[in-house]
């Protein structure tokens, strides 16, 4: 070729040749590993953290929630439960209700006839009732030097104070209970609103003719008081014992069937496990409490209202009223008479009403706890959706970073290959 024929062949034909096969370059497949490993740990600890946030957040939600289940939604059965106790046999009265089906009717027409308030009366006197218990309680416990709360009881000696002062503030509390009780129960078309005030009225009223000899139908608060302070300390060991024993299985039953970790290091965390188990198992408590003392909470309540000319609605037809006029003389007579009259059955009145309440907070409470972990698990879903995703895309430039260093640079080998050509 013209123009070649001076360039010197043999400098080209002993230059030393190149070949890809001179840089055996090959990615370091450890390093690369060591990366995806890490990659993938790290996913599995940000989904753990999601998953205590969730959980740590529902355990927080479940003790209000149970509280409204037990204080509010609960309500409107304890009114039915309380008037079906009062249909006595003698004034026609032909359904028990201990199943909840004889009910449902009732209440449609009864709601239909009165409204939505008719199963809310007395709501806030009942509250205030719970106030004023508690207020009781803390004042004794100051004057007299008594355990108020289960946490500094230590040994029977303080066990029995407690009880003690749990029986001085429900035999301080029992005529305003009575009074209380005729609000829950009364007619709202035959009878007159009552104000706000008549409760305190009508309790301290009761409350001052302690040793009055019985006028009319309506007993002493001495008589009165005996049947509520046995309830009322039966109801409370009850709760106790049902509380310890559910709390206890629940954790057991998390453990060995959930694989749930009930007891962790971190205090936030076990504080709101333990709010979640003493919730749960004080409103399982409250419901077994109140079925197992149905037949005395019945006998109780029909003592409250003796002599206080409540008229009450008829839970037979839901749509008229029937007076209150019974004449017994103290709780075995009216077990006696009850018995007697009604039957044994006539003892379980109602508690169709108490079947009810404990299946629809069964249902509500599963229904917000699975509504709980959905909401809370989609926020922390969107809320961390970002870090998830810039793990990923750094891991991901970190690999193809390692391995596109480990590539050999073919472009001065192809000019020496064409220029050889």
């Amino acid at each position: 070729m013209a123009g070649l024929e001076s360039f010197n062949m043999d400098f080209q034909r002993h230059r030393p040749s190149r070949s890809i096969s001179e840089h055996p370059s090959q990615p370091n497949l450890d390093d690369t590993e060591v990366m995806r490993r890490h990659h993938r740990e790290t996913l599995i600890e940000m989904s753990k953290n999601k998953d205590i946030l969730v959980n740590d957040t529902v355990n927080k939600c479940i003790k209000p929630t149970c509280l409204i289940l037990q204080h509010v939604v609960s309500y409107p059965f304890i009114v039915l439960r309380r008037q079906c106790q009062h249909t006595l046999l003698h004034y026609a009265s032909t359904r028990y209700h201990i199943v909840p089906f004889t009910l449902i009717p009732v209440v449609y027409r009864l709601v239909k006839s009165q409204g939505i308030s008719v199963l809310w009366k007395g709501f806030g006197t009942v509250l205030l009732i719970k106030g004023i218990t508690m207020a009781i309680e803390a004042l004794l416990s100051e004057l007299f030097d008594l355990p108020k709360d289960t946490d500094s009881i230590n040994n029977s000696k303080s066990f029995g104070k407690h009880v003690l002062l749990k029986c001085a503030s429900l035999s301080i509390i029992t005529p305003f209970y009575s009074a209380c009780l005729v609000e829950t129960v009364q007619s709202n078309i035959a009878s007159e609103k009552t104000a706000f005030y008549d409760v305190f009225k009508e309790g301290f009223i009761r409350l001052l003719q302690w040793n009055c000899p019985q006028k009319g139908r309506m007993l002493p608060v001495w008589i009165i008081v005996v049947p509520t302070v046995t309830y009322g300390v039966l109801r409370y060991i009850t709760n106790i014992l049902v509380s310890k024993s559910v709390k206890h299985a629940l954790i057991l039953y998390e453990l060995r069937v959930c694989k749930t970790e009930v007891v962790s290091k971190d205090s936030d965390r076990q504080s709101s496990v333990d709010e979640r188990l003493d919730a749960v198992s004080d409103l399982t408590a409250s419901a077994v409490s109140d079925a197992v003392l149905f037949p005395l909470e019945l006998i109780m309540h029909r003592l409250y209202l003796q002599g206080t000319r409540t008229i009450i609605d008829n839970l037979d037809t839901g749509t008229s009223v029937m007076p209150i006029l019974t004449g017994y003389e103290g709780p075995l007579d009216c077990l006696a008479t009850t018995v007697a009259q009604e039957g044994r059955l006539g003892l379980l009145k109602g508690f169709g009403a108490l079947l009810l309440q404990t299946s629809l907070i069964v249902v509500l409470y599963k229904v917000v706890k699975i509504s709980l972990i959905k909401v809370i698990g989609a926020y922390a879903s969107t809320s961390s959706n970002q870090s998830p995703q810039a793990v990923v895309n750094k891991t991901n430039n970190s690999i193809n970073t390692l391995e596109q260093s480990n590539i050999p640079d073919f472009k001065p080998l192809m000019r020496s290959t064409s220029f050889m050509m």
